[in-house]
């Protein structure tokens, strides 16, 4: 369950504040990862004598708290910067209310 903040001064381990758009959102649980494509070669027999990684793109996901209810809740395809890299919005759920304030959970992708 998300921690309702009054402002981002003292956010825990796992959040961090990011503007989507022109608006900025607490976001909770904020994670990223990067994968490689893993691409096998095998002998006659079968035997693996050979492999390459690919990296792939960063994904991650995050939940975002709506500061009021009038906040508007970001859209797939919204844009955000984050250590120097910059994500595009992929999915997003519907908002939730939360102990008095909406979250929205979101999964974005690196822009390459």
């Amino acid at each position: 369950m998300a921690i309702p903040y009054l402002t981002s001064t003292t956010l825990p381990y796992g959040s961090r504040v990011v503007t989507i758009g022109s608006v900025g959102y607490i976001a909770n649980n904020y994670s990223v990862s990067q994968s490689l494509n893993v691409i096998e070669r095998q002998d006659s027999l079968g035997a693996p004598n050979g492999a390459i990684g690919i990296q792939q793109a960063k994904t991650g996901s995050a939940q975002v708290q709506l500061a009021t209810s009038s906040t508007t809740a970001p859209a797939a395809g919204d844009t955000f910067s984050a250590d120097s890299v910059t994500y595009f919005l992929t999915e997003i759920s519907k908002p939730e209310e939360a102990q008095g304030f909406k979250v929205v959970d979101i999964s974005f992708r690196e822009s390459v």
